[in-house]
């Protein structure tokens, strides 16, 4: 090492040197006030001696209660024995303590906490104290066991067509990990609302349920019932049942109030299930002995949910009525009676057929000749003349297909076909023939078609919405391209093999990272290859689809052995880009040849797999970059804080034996020692003045004070009495709007105010300062403007001005450290807000900024 270099701390060495300094114990105190996590020590038997104040803010307990072996009380009792015998481990070996556990809120909502401890020793290595943090990670978890929900909800729903049976299923899936009371209704033929399934956490509580529903069944004029979720397709939310809204809704009805009552409700949505652009039911979700509230994004993943419910409901729908029409086909064909006709040699109805006119309703007399022809379909009638004509001349067989008038009226699709029956010199005798009605079979034909479009988009519905859960996850992007090519395979069996290829941009090759299917794997084939070089790289240089149906013959394979063994016939392969870019090659293999429409079914998939894993590429990456550079700002701050802190006393010496010589000494030297300690005082004044701004810089994002509901016009008046003495120097008149109250720290928007008004005094114009505050509302937030009359800046100069230690004119022409600005820029940010400028040279300045709404129960989520 340079000796010049100085190795930086680990936190555990810094907190082990703390505790074990005389007052270390008080440092580390404050420290741990100031964090943003739940904080706590023990003695080194595990005895829980302290907790920060956030502790007790979010548990609402006291140290009277929680000290000692008091602090499993907010524990949710399931993770309480876990977590005490990891404890006890942790206390008995030395070793780090971890482990993941639901902690009570003050008001009754457990969330998932991450508790870690490592044990702080002194020289001799011996433990002195336990030193832990709680730390909240239950919007991650939620969020990764929503993903994990919908995954097996959607296995669910498609592993059978009995829609009702897997629908009741999913109300019980859905308990209590969405809710505690889920239930599902839908549509009969008569409109009337029948529920499929219903699940409760506590059983007892089922049978209590089906009484208030057989009682009291949903009234269609009703609102906030089901049937106004399934009227207007909208989703129907009550984040906070309290016993005032129960006793609205029942109406006076004791019955009905107490039933409510027992079943606890505290918080439920009603999502509708649509498909097709109908509404056919609804999906509802209640929390009671839980205590949980439903979120805004507690309602936009059960209206995920219902969407998925709703295609398995009408994609089994279709399929049912598929089933039946094919049996209605088959019925008609066996119970349908063919016409049957004989015809002369040159074409004219030779006798007598009852069967025709029974059909067509046409008359011996109306049919003889070529009358029959008056019951073709006027489009068809030429090309059944002429067909007819050309069998007669070659003596073959004839059979075409036309539209024949019915005698009960309408067309029927029918299917005419003659055969000749010849003399022994080989004349034509005679023609014999039958007209089929056939629409039934076109209609069935048609209906499978259908259905087969169905169950394809089907297949592909489902392989897109696996492939985007598979993206969503945070993993490697190997990972993920492994996982896409194995849901390929769970999706579209018939292909044996499915490969991913990831284009390595350094290295200039492309390697294998996916494999799946029964070919796979296999190890003939190279793990990586360069553009140009067999298949798959060809696909890569061209970056256009590659289809192979002689994929055996191709000498670009590299194993024509490996491809015989697993039957392979045909190959496909599709480039993966984004904008342009190859990211990487996305293969298939089939046993039989490929249609162009296999190339549709993987362009349904690829953009989104390109995206997916470009996204997670760059998200790796970012979050590197982001790791690295929060590290770099954390130090950064740390660095600012504790050099400005430091410095102040070594500069207050200095500061008082300066003015010292400055008073004792003044007149008594030469003009030149006066001038040299003049300047001695005035730069330890500016420096002191340059640390103290620094230092509240550093402060602004670690030392701020909780956020709650402040009158801003009151934090302006704070802020001008603190300029009082500027404000009656410059003569300025100050003019104040009506000013909201806003979610903020009080402290730092006294000092944002008295930043800026202090800058339109200080950098003001020849006449007397005149400085407007106003506020206005801007969707959540209030957008604050401090407008004067002042200088005024160039417009080039409007970024420059936030950023610390910048200044626009010199220090002997206007006071300052250049760190006001960003001191403001520190504090919005912090806030959640913006802020910026608008700005004339000459012609004054109008600074903005941005700063939250006060919530209301609007805001929030209110009762529809």
């Amino acid at each position: 090492m340079n000796p010049t270099e100085r190795r930086v701390p680990d936190v555990q060495t810094s907190l082990n040197e703390t505790l074990n300094h005389p007052a270390g114990e008080d440092s580390f105190r404050q420290l741990a006030e100031a964090i943003p996590q739940l904080v706590w020590t023990t003695r080194p038997d595990g005895f829980h001696d302290y907790f920060n104040q956030r502790w007790y803010d979010y548990t609402g307990t006291s140290f009277a209660v929680t000290q000692g072996e008091g602090w499993r009380m907010p524990f949710h009792p399931d993770d309480v024995p876990e977590a005490a015998k990891r404890w006890q481990h942790s206390v008995r070996t030395g070793e780090s303590y971890e482990v993941e556990y639901r902690c009570r809120r003050h008001d009754g909502v457990y969330r998932w906490f991450l508790g870690r401890a490592h044990p702080v020793r002194d020289a001799s290595g011996r433990i002195v104290k336990w030193f832990g943090t709680c730390t909240d990670i239950d919007d991650q978890k939620r969020a990764a066991d929503g993903l994990s929900f919908l995954a097996e909800a959607s296995a669910l729903l498609g592993s059978s067509l009995d829609y009702e049976t897997t629908l009741a299923a999913l109300t019980r899936l859905a308990v209590p990990r969405l809710a505690d009371w889920c239930s599902l209704e839908i549509l009969d033929e008569e409109g009337v609302a029948q529920r499929l399934g219903v699940a409760h956490v506590d059983p007892s509580k089922v049978a209590l349920a089906d009484e208030l529903r057989r009682r009291y069944p949903p009234d269609p004029r009703r609102p906030y019932s089901v049937y106004q979720v399934i009227r207007t397709g909208q989703s129907l939310v009550f984040p906070d049942i309290s016993d005032a809204v129960l006793v609205t809704a029942s109406q006076g009805d004791a019955e009905l109030l107490r039933i409510s009552r027992a079943l606890g409700l505290r918080s439920s949505v009603m999502v509708p299930l649509s498909a097709r652009g109908r509404t056919f039911g609804a999906l509802q979700l209640v929390t009671a002995e839980s205590g949980r509230r439903f979120t805004p994004a507690d309602v936009a993943f059960a209206e995920q949910l219902a969407a998925r419910a709703a295609l398995a409901v009408e994609h089994a729908r279709l399929y049912t009525n598929a089933i039946r029409a094919e049996e209605r086909f088959r019925s008609l064909v066996s119970a349908s009676a063919q016409a049957v006709w004989v015809m002369r040699p040159d074409g004219e109805v030779m006798e007598d057929s009852p069967t025709w006119r029974a059909f067509t309703g046409q008359s011996r007399e109306d049919y003889k000749g070529f009358g029959w022809l008056a019951v073709i379909h006027p489009e068809d009638q030429e090309r059944v003349r002429r067909g007819w004509e050309a069998a007669r001349a070659l003596k073959q067989p004839y059979e075409v297909e036309m539209r024949l008038q019915r005698a009960e009226g309408g067309y029927a699709i029918t299917v005419s076909r003659g055969v000749p029956v010849l003399n022994p010199d080989g004349s034509v005798r005679e023609w014999m023939g039958t007209s089929t009605d056939i629409t039934a079979q076109r209609q069935a034909e048609e209906a499978s078609r259908r259905l087969e479009s169905e169950q394809r988009a089907r297949r592909l519905e489902a392989l897109r919405a696996e492939v985007s859960e598979v993206l969503s996850r945070e993993d490697t992007p190997s990972s993920l391209m492994q996982a896409c090519a194995e849901a390929m395979v769970r999706n579209l069996p018939v292909l044996p093999l499915v490969q991913v290829w990831k284009w390595k941009r350094e290295a200039r090759v492309l390697t294998l990272e996916g494999n799946a299917g029964p070919a796979a794997p296999f190890s003939k084939q190279p793990s990586q290859t360069e553009l140009g070089q067999l298949l798959v790289g060809i696909v890569g240089e061209s970056r256009q689809p590659l289809l192979v149906n002689a994929v055996q013959e191709d000498p670009r394979l590299r194993s024509r052995a490996w491809a015989q063994a697993h039957g392979l016939v045909s190959f496909l392969g599709t480039p993966l880009l984004v904008r342009g870019q190859l990211v990487g090659v996305l293969v298939v293999y089939g046993q039989q040849p490929l249609e162009e429409e296999a190339l549709a079914t993987l362009a349904t998939v690829t953009d989104a797999i390109a995206q997916g894993v470009e996204r997670r590429r760059a998200e790796v990456s970012l979050q590197s970059h982001a790791q690295e550079l929060a590290r770099s700002n954390e130090e950064l701050q740390q660095f600012a804080y504790v050099a400005s802190h430091d410095l102040q006393e070594p500069l207050r010496m200095v500061a008082s034996y300066t003015q010292l010589l400055a008073r004792r000494y003044k007149g008594k030297l030469d003009t030149d020692a006066d001038e040299f300690i003049a300047y001695a005082v005035d730069g330890v004044n500016r420096m002191q003045r340059l640390i103290q701004d620094l230092l509240a810089y550093s402060r602004v994002g670690t030392r701020g004070h909780e956020f709650k509901p402040i009158d801003s016009g009151r934090a302006l008046e704070k802020a001008l009495a603190n300029l009082k003495t500027a404000v009656d120097e410059a003569g300025a008149t100050l003019v104040q709007g009506k000013l909201p109250s806003v979610m903020v720290d009080e402290t730092q928007l006294i000092q944002l105010f008295q930043n800026l008004v202090g800058n339109a005094l200080k950098f003001r114009g020849p006449t007397a300062p005149r400085v407007l505050v106003e506020a206005e509302r801007e969707g959540p937030m209030w957008r604050f403007t401090v407008e004067d009359n002042g200088i005024g800046i160039e417009p080039q100069y409007y970024e420059r001005i936030f950023v610390i230690f910048q200044r626009l004119h010199g220090k002997e022409e206007y006071p300052g450290t250049g760190i006001g600005l960003a001191i403001c820029k520190k504090i919005v940010e912090r806030h959640g807000g913006r802020i910026g400028l608008d700005s004339q040279p000459g012609q004054g300045t109008t600074f903005w900024f941005t700063l939250p709404a006060v919530p209301t129960a609007s805001s929030q989520g209110t009762t529809s």
